[in-house]
């Protein structure tokens, strides 16, 4: 799948190959090759992912902006 063709994928699709790609890659069993070619789709993944989570994030706060501050943005507390 090209990068154009992945900015087409939903983000649940490209995390969930994502994460497959890190246990392959983790049990060590694949080529060099492989190992090389999955860590560019991994790559390649990893930016989708962050994109499309970078472009939810905009849109909760022009959806905030847009309320007249009826709701406040905090800051995400991976503790809590």
């Amino acid at each position: 799948m090209s990068d154009q063709e992945l900015e087409t994928v939903n983000f649940e699709t490209a995390y969930a190959e994502l994460e497959g790609i890190v246990e392959r890659m983790e049990r060590g069993e694949q080529e060099l090759e492989k190992s090389l070619n999955d860590f560019e789709r991994g790559v390649a993944l990893m930016k989708h992912c962050h994109s499309v989570l970078k472009d939810a994030e905009q849109k909760v706060e022009i959806l905030v902006k847009e309320n007249d501050g009826l709701f406040n943005t905090e800051p995400f507390d991976e503790k809590s």
